[in-house]
């Protein structure tokens, strides 16, 4: 099993992680660093700095404004009950009628509120019990369920690549979405009111520029204009929006761009949408809701995972499921290899990176663990120097080859790189090297280039973008 103590060395400090050459790390003293040193096809990719203060600094100033111009008026109960109804909802309006000045100018109503409010509690502690997912609630649950590490704090919230072309796709905290690709003069925003809490998103294969985006009031499609300069209206962007499956935390297209599937943490079925038409189809499930969505670069498969230690693998021929759990927690990140005959999954609760294999549509197995998931991989948190790497993964990340390996973590700054090789029913992973960041750096999210076009060569063999918590986005080329 491979191992972080096996590991080469990180970078000295002061140094730079600027690329992978022939199996050896290359770093140079961060004042020397520019797009040349490390590969020259670098100098044609749009260099990406998103600061946090550029999103918030006006909004803050507006809401402290805000709070200087509001005057406290005096409302009659029935005004004060009505106004709460429509702004937070039923139950706090009836917080509202059952607080003490209430109950002193309707003693019927505070008491007839007090009862209410007694029999929801009741009710809830019994859903909680049966369903203690549905205690969490608001934006750090969504977080919870989202590749990106610190989601709620971090200035980048999701990176994404087009698979058929040279196109980034950058949701930012301030739900504005930008588009970059190698015309550095044209990049469209993608902003509109509905779309809040970016949580994923996903090109449509084959398209020029449709993009899908999973966010809080559910699925927006976008279909991006090259031409265009600024933010595009709000007309532009379709939603998708079914039920209670808001909000929603994954969004995947099928590898021939026929189906979008979404998944939201509000609703145990996934559902399968044609877009085109405006349609859907839930694939129904009894349990916990889904919380991912990763779809085999064949086709022939979906996993979908869920709040709890229960996953599910389709075929999607038939769309039937194979159902799993995990012994500890919920899975946390997913990837598949390119032949759709492993998936490699982290989860919330231990170290270890697990493979599951697929042969002639029946899963790998072993002497040992018959149809189970073996670990290959000990991510334990271990000391470098002063220096920790490694603990509990935040996301994977395989380069479309399935020669490099990338895992962030929760709890420590760097990247661990692993190479690996896929047969058919074999897959072997080896150490890489670490990939560091400036100063204080924190590795918000990864993802590796999809399609390097032109700039495929024996120079360059794929190039890992890398959100760091500063803003910065960097790329990481394997050369």
């Amino acid at each position: 099993m491979a191992a972080l103590d096996t590991f080469p060395e990180l970078p000295q400090p002061g140094e730079i992680s600027i690329c992978e050459r022939n199996g050896r790390i290359c770093s140079l003293p961060i004042n020397e660093v520019d797009a040349s040193s490390s590969c020259n096809q670098l100098l044609s990719y749009p260099e990406i700095n998103i600061g946090r203060e550029l999103f918030h600094h006006a909004a803050v100033h507006l809401r402290e404004d805000h709070r200087t111009l509001m005057v406290p008026v005096d409302e009659t109960l029935i005004k004060r009950i009505t106004r709460t109804f429509f702004e937070e909802g039923a139950v706090e309006a009836l917080k509202e009628a059952a607080n003490s000045g209430s109950h002193q100018y309707n003693p019927i109503v505070g008491s007839l509120s007090r009862y209410l409010l007694t029999l929801i509690g009741v009710g809830n502690r019994v859903k909680f019990f049966f369903k203690p997912h549905l205690k969490e609630r608001g934006v750090d649950c969504v977080g919870k369920y989202t590749q990106t590490k610190d989601w709620a704090k971090s200035a980048i919230r999701c990176i994404r690549w087009h698979p058929n072309c040279f196109k980034v796709a950058i949701a930012a905290s301030d739900d504005s979405i930008r588009v970059y690709s190698d015309e550095p003069t044209i990049v469209p925003v993608l902003k509109s009111g509905l779309q809040k809490s970016v949580t994923s998103l996903a090109w449509r294969p084959y398209t020029a520029g449709e993009l899908a985006v999973g966010c809080q009031n559910g699925t927006l499609v976008w279909n991006v204009d090259p031409n265009s300069l600024i933010t595009r209206p709000l007309s532009q962007a379709v939603q998708l929006r079914h039920g209670n499956h808001f909000p929603v935390t994954s969004v995947e297209w099928s590898p021939n761009g026929c189906l979008l599937a979404t998944a939201s943490i509000n609703d145990s079925n996934v559902l399968i949408w044609d877009v085109d038409q405006n349609r859907q189809v839930p694939l129904r499930r009894v349990g916990p809701p889904c919380a991912l969505l990763s779809w085999s670069p064949t086709g022939s498969r979906l996993c979908s995972t869920t709040v709890s230690n229960v996953f599910r693998v389709w075929q999607t021929d038939k769309w039937t499921p194979d159902r799993w759990t995990v012994n500890h927690g919920t899975i946390q990140s997913v990837v598949w290899s390119k032949s759709g005959s492993h998936l490699l999954f982290v989860t919330t609760e231990d170290c270890f990176l697990y493979n599951l294999g697929f042969v002639e549509d029946e899963v790998f197995t072993s002497t040992f663990t018959p149809k189970s998931a073996l670990p290959i991989a000990d991510l334990s948190k271990i000391p470098i120097g002063q220096t920790e790497v490694g603990g509990h993964p935040q996301a994977l990340a395989w380069c479309p080859q399935n020669q490099y390996l990338a895992i962030t973590f929760k709890e420590t700054p760097s990247i661990a790189i692993f190479n690996t090789v896929v047969n058919r029913s074999q897959l072997s992973i080896t150490p890489s090297c670490f990939i560091t960041g400036i100063g204080i750096e924190s590795a918000s999210c990864i993802s590796f280039q999809e399609n390097l076009g032109r700039r495929s060569s024996d120079k360059m063999k794929t190039v890992l973008t890398i959100g760091w918590s500063s803003g910065r986005i960097q790329y990481f080329p394997f050369v």
